[in-house]
């Protein structure tokens, strides 16, 4: 991780950032499209000066880390990638049009955690990375996931569900 700079500040602020799809459709099974969203939301980002660390996207919903700028409050980062790529994806994927007929990819909600002591941007990456819909299968229920993976996963789990920050319009 390195600092960053704008003309009046130097900062290193990183986010983890996960949402969902609106009722949590498995739309996104195509592996070509999840790369494409994948570049979509890189773009997205670089638009507005921010950075994304790592991304994954599986077939109902979104990991990313984001490391932003001050000036832009956390709340209008996610919502500058939603409804930016919901209007992209719109356009691109006219498929999407009959399974989403109020035009919205995404919930309203999201999870949002920043990375720092007792937790790192390396940990969450790597648990990002870990995302895949194999291992979501392999559990019981849709919010136990991420058990069993290792002591570093269970860990962070553990420290983003305690500390949720979840905020919803």
């Amino acid at each position: 991780m390195t600092i960053q700079r704008t003309s009046h500040a130097r900062y290193e602020i990183w986010y983890h950032i996960a949402w969902s799809t609106k009722y949590r459709r498995k739309v996104f099974t195509n592996q070509a499209t999840q790369e494409s969203i994948k570049r979509l939301l890189r773009k997205i980002a670089e638009v507005y000066d921010c950075k994304v660390g790592e991304i994954e996207v599986l077939s109902d919903h979104v990991h990313l880390t984001l490391c932003v700028p001050p000036r832009i409050a956390p709340s209008r980062d996610v919502q500058i990638l939603k409804s930016v790529s919901t209007k992209a994806l719109f356009s691109h994927y006219k498929w999407l049009r009959s399974k989403y007929w109020g035009g919205e990819v995404w919930v309203g909600g999201y999870f949002i955690r920043t990375i720092g002591p007792g937790l790192t941007k390396e940990d969450i990456d790597r648990y990002i990375l870990e995302q895949s819909e194999e291992n979501q299968s392999e559990m019981s229920s849709p919010d136990a996931w991420h058990r069993g993976k290792s002591l570093a996963f269970d860990k962070i789990c553990q420290i983003c569900y305690t500390n949720m920050i979840v905020i919803v319009p």
